[in-house]
């Protein structure tokens, strides 16, 4: 029996249909990789104890632009319970520093009178004393109305959060929540950003390779 020529076995490989499948394999086989490393990190990180699961509270905090009403005697919180605090301007800020940890996830947990517009994080790397653009996580919203950072397991020396950009919104700040403990199962789940990817991303790499084999064969 005569084997095919090497070429004519490139062209099965190069199949439309058969080139987007190995496209997708290799997607999903890459995504176990990652979520079997990501998960062997935490083990490490949380066995050496640099990676714990911890409630800062808003008195563990330290804060720029965000006043505590009760700091304030000619200002009135809107209820009576405590830990209400007001955006002085439109650049607020949550700190906390000194302290090297991985993080995860970090939970802000508040609640907001009024539209924050965009809530963001900020990191700092050990070694770094100013906070960077290249730096900072866009939150989304859960349920319960906290704000979900995804930091996907780094090490740091210190957190900025920016609570609000438009400044005088009244907020009650429970506290902020570093890496809350979830399923297993879970880390082998990709996130909004990361199903995109995995939906898009094989397309798009089978469609360049394809192009590419154009190119090469002069076509």
């Amino acid at each position: 029996m005569k084997r095919k020529p090497v070429s004519d076995r490139w062209s099965l490989v190069f199949q439309p249909r058969r080139l987007l499948g190995l496209c997708y394999a290799l997607g999903v086989m890459l995504w176990v990789v990652y979520a079997l490393v990501g998960s062997a990190l935490m083990l490490n990180h949380k066995m050496n104890g640099t990676m714990r699961h911890q409630t800062l509270t808003p008195d563990e905090l330290t804060y720029e632009s965000f006043r505590n009403y009760d700091d304030d005697p000619w200002s009135t919180a809107p209820d009576d319970r405590d830990n209400w605090y007001l955006s002085t301007d439109n650049d607020p800020h949550i700190l906390w520093e000194g302290e090297q940890a991985y993080v995860e996830t970090v939970r802000l947990q508040v609640e907001q009178l009024l539209p924050p517009g965009s809530v963001t994080l900020y990191y700092l790397k050990p070694g770094q004393t100013d906070y960077r653009e290249t730096q900072k996580i866009f939150a989304w919203q859960d349920t319960d109305g906290s704000y979900v950072f995804e930091l996907g397991g780094i090490t740091v020396s210190g957190l900025r959060i920016d609570p609000d950009s438009v400044g005088g919104v009244p907020t009650r700040l429970t506290g902020v929540e570093l890496n809350r403990p979830t399923a297993w199962y879970l880390r082998f789940v990709p996130s909004g950003g990361q199903w995109i990817l995995l939906l898009f991303g094989p397309a798009v790499a089978a469609a360049f390779l394809s192009l590419l084999r154009q190119i090469l064969r002069g076509e």
